[in-house]
């Protein structure tokens, strides 16, 4: 007769090997923009949580970011060649050797990747980095406003780099995401956020118009969109003078006529002359 304490010990061994392959065939994996994006995504969570943001948020956040800057260079120096993403790159193929950090990233990206950063991407990264290090390895201090105004450049900075660099669509999902739509309301990154985009748009021949929900000059009649806030509306031709316009900004959306026309063919006169 079998050994019953034999028995039991082959049958725990067959489980745990039973185990160790349902583990082995169910590996959980990110690549480099999903791991990315996942970090993102926390540190967003910690700047529209419903309480008052507090110290240990800005905390994660300037982790985060920091991890999701360094994470879009990798990415974008894969593009160029696998091996460049390796500190050593005579190490390629290895997957063990170590890889660069966000500071020789960025250098690799200038040099060989022929990458133009602005002084103001430079002083936010090398900020962050200065951060996350105090953070990682000492005491860390910083103001509520320094926070938001190191927060607020430098998701101005992933949203440019994603989409420019990557082809991310995340600029957009800043706009058509509820979640990530409120970072809108976050002070400081909108401050930043309008600053780029005004600056982008006076280099380029967008047809622009004032956006009659933020009010600023940021509605693109093209994509009927603002490019700034998100609001969009339908955006209508002129009968008269052919001229675009939106349907907000109208007292009479059925004359067809631009709020210039409007006023002058006597419409506003009439009814207590809105302008």
């Amino acid at each position: 007769m079998a050994d019953p304490v034999l028995i039991w010990i082959r049958l725990n061994i067959v489980g745990l090997n039973r185990a160790f392959m349902t583990c082995k065939y169910n590996m959980h994996k990110f690549n480099l923009v999903e791991n990315a994006l996942d970090s993102f995504e926390h540190a967003i969570a910690h700047l529209t949580t419903k309480h008052e943001v507090n110290t240990g948020d800005f905390k994660r956040v300037i982790l985060d970011l920091s991890h999701v800057a360094e994470l879009l260079f990798k990415e974008r120096l894969r593009r160029i060649h696998p091996a460049f993403v390796l500190s050593k790159v005579d190490e390629y193929p290895s997957t063990t050797a170590f890889t660069v950090n966000a500071e020789q990233a960025l250098r690799r990206l200038k040099k060989i990747g022929d990458i133009e950063f602005k002084d103001s991407d430079d002083s936010a990264l090398k900020t962050i980095r200065e951060k996350r290090n105090a953070i990682e390895h000492y005491e860390f201090e910083i103001s509520e406003e320094e926070a938001k105004v190191v927060i607020g450049n430098v998701l101005v900075f992933i949203f440019r780099f994603s989409c420019d660099e990557l082809g991310l669509n995340w600029a957009d999902r800043r706009l058509s995401d509820p979640g990530w739509s409120k970072l809108n309301e976050y002070a400081e990154f909108y401050k930043a956020q309008r600053a780029h985009i005004i600056d982008t748009l006076l280099d380029s021949d967008l047809p622009i118009v004032d956006c009659p929900m933020c009010h600023n000059e940021t509605f693109d009649l093209e994509s009927e969109m603002c490019l700034l806030c998100g609001h969009r509306e339908e955006v209508l031709e002129c009968v008269h003078c052919k001229a675009d316009y939106l349907y907000s900004n109208v007292e009479y959306e059925g004359a067809g006529l631009c709020p210039k026309c409007e006023y002058e063919d006597g419409y506003a006169a009439a009814n207590f002359e809105k302008y």
